[in-house]
């Protein structure tokens, strides 16, 4: 393959894994926003773990023991995870508090 078909193929690829990424942060975000998003397995069923853990600047283990208890976010982490998927950080705070109080 010659070097202007990688160069355009990978770009292809680039510009596809950006709309693929867009589409399922829009989808986290409808779902946040209709009051349907429940646990964190909801949102992993949308976006994989790993991939959001990335997203948020976090490493994956800090981020699953996180998840595991939700009271451990910063709120810089919090207001990350808000602008992320573009909703309201009320919305996100009522979902933190929810899962803490599903805990105890």
């Amino acid at each position: 393959m010659t070097k202007k078909r990688l160069e355009i193929s990978e770009r292809v690829k680039k510009q596809e894994d950006l709309r693929k990424r867009q589409h399922k942060l829009a989808s986290i975000k409808t779902d946040f926003e209709a009051g349907k998003i429940k646990s964190f397995e909801q949102i992993f069923a949308v976006m994989a773990e790993s991939r959001f853990a990335t997203e948020l600047r976090m490493g994956f283990i800090t981020f699953r023991n996180k998840v595991n208890s939700p009271g451990d976010f910063t709120n810089n982490e919090l207001i990350r995870f808000a602008e992320l998927i573009n909703i309201d950080i009320n919305l996100v705070l009522k979902f933190i508090f929810s899962l803490i109080k599903h805990k105890l």
